[in-house]
């Protein structure tokens, strides 16, 4: 199981860079772009967080500027990547403690936790390429599909 959460949180920094990429080619992109583009990174940022008991300073809403956005989600990769192979196996079902941001207590396991990430990312990644493709010759594909195909 940690082979392939690892495996998808690589599809999601793979993901996450093409829109980025898309995103610091247009001029000026729309702002609500930016807004949830930042989102999807600061929200994994509160995620790891969350499980790992470190304080975030950040909100899920966080305005992340377009030059920062590259190098957040690369630094985010290796932290929680680098947190994942340093669990063993059985750890990967421990249930978490947690206060959503509306200050409710949940549990949830690591599993659910990056599969909801990466499913919350996709939902917000396609988004963000609806707002930019009218401005682009040719938009970003995220499908994880063609991700494996490349990989």
């Amino acid at each position: 199981m940690k082979n392939y959460l690892i495996h998808l949180l690589n599809y999601e920094l793979w993901a996450n860079q093409r829109v980025i990429e898309a995103i610091e080619g247009i001029d000026n992109p729309p702002a609500r772009a930016l807004a949830v583009m930042g989102h999807i990174l600061s929200a994994q940022q509160v995620w790891f967080g969350r499980v790992t008991k470190e304080t975030t300073f950040v909100s899920i809403w966080e305005d992340i500027p377009v030059s920062w956005m590259g190098e957040t989600a690369e630094r985010q990769h290796r932290k929680i990547v680098s947190y994942i192979n340093a669990l063993a196996e059985p750890e990967l079902l421990q249930s978490f403690d947690y206060v959503t941001s509306k200050d409710q207590p949940f549990q949830s396991t690591l599993i659910d936790i990056v599969t909801h990430m990466s499913h919350h990312a996709a939902y917000h990644r396609g988004q963000v390429v609806q707002l930019i493709r009218p401005m682009l010759k040719e938009a970003p594909i995220t499908d994880f599909i063609v991700w494996v195909r490349e990989e």
